[in-house]
C-alpha cells in the first residue's frame, strides 16, 4: 500500500502542477511541456528522495524507488496520449456547443455543417505537426521533416513487431 500512494502522490504532484500551468497559460507545445512536468517530477521526487532519506516520502528501498517509478512512467506516457486524445473537442461536442450557445433560435443546418467543418480534427492535427516541426508545406505538398520522418520510421516499425498493417 505504501508504494501505490508514494507512486499515486508522485503522479498527483505532476498532476497539480500540469494544472495550474494550464490555468495560467496553455503552452504551445502541449504533449512536450506535460511530459516535461511528467518526468521533471519524478526527477524532483528521486531527488528529494535522496537528499532526505528519512522522509516518510522517500523510498526505503531501491524496490521501492524502480516500483514507483515504473508506475510513474506508465501512467504518464498512458495520460499524455489521452491528453492528446482530448486536447481539442471533438466535432460533436462542437456541433452541440455551438447549437446550444444559440439558445432557443437554434442554428441553420449550414451553419452548424460550417463549424465542424472550419474545426476538422484533421485540420487541427495538420496544425499541430506544423507547429511541433514533423512536417512542413513547399510548392502546395506537406512534406516530412528529419524528426517527422524518424517519427514514421518509429511508428511503422512499432506497427510492423505488433503485426499491424502498414499506413495509419
Amino acid at each position: 500500500m505504501r508504494i501505490a500512494l508514494l507512486a499515486a502522490g508522485v503522479f498527483g504532484v505532476a498532476f497539480v502542477v500540469h494544472w495550474s500551468w494550464w490555468r495560467v497559460q496553455i503552452p504551445s507545445r502541449q504533449s512536450a511541456v506535460l511530459l516535461c512536468i511528467l518526468f521533471a517530477t519524478l526527477c524532483g521526487w528521486m531527488v528529494t528522495s535522496a537528499i532526505v532519506p528519512d522522509s516518510f516520502l522517500a523510498p526505503r528501498t531501491i524496490w521501492e524507488l524502480i516500483h514507483v517509478s515504473i508506475f510513474h512512467v506508465a501512467l504518464g506516457l498512458a495520460y499524455v496520449v489521452a491528453y492528446s486524445a482530448i486536447e481539442h473537442r471533438s466535432p460533436s461536442m462542437t456541433a452541440l456547443t455551438f447549437v446550444a450557445d444559440s439558445g432557443d433560435d437554434g442554428r441553420l443546418i449550414t451553419e452548424v455543417r460550417g463549424i465542424i467543418e472550419a474545426d476538422s480534427p484533421v485540420e487541427i492535427r495538420l496544425t499541430a505537426m506544423l507547429r511541433e516541426g514533423m512536417i512542413v508545406e513547399e510548392g502546395g505538398n506537406f512534406c516530412l521533416t528529419a524528426k517527422g520522418r524518424a517519427w514514421a520510421i518509429v511508428l511503422s516499425r512499432w506497427r510492423q513487431l505488433l503485426g499491424l498493417p502498414p499506413g495509419g
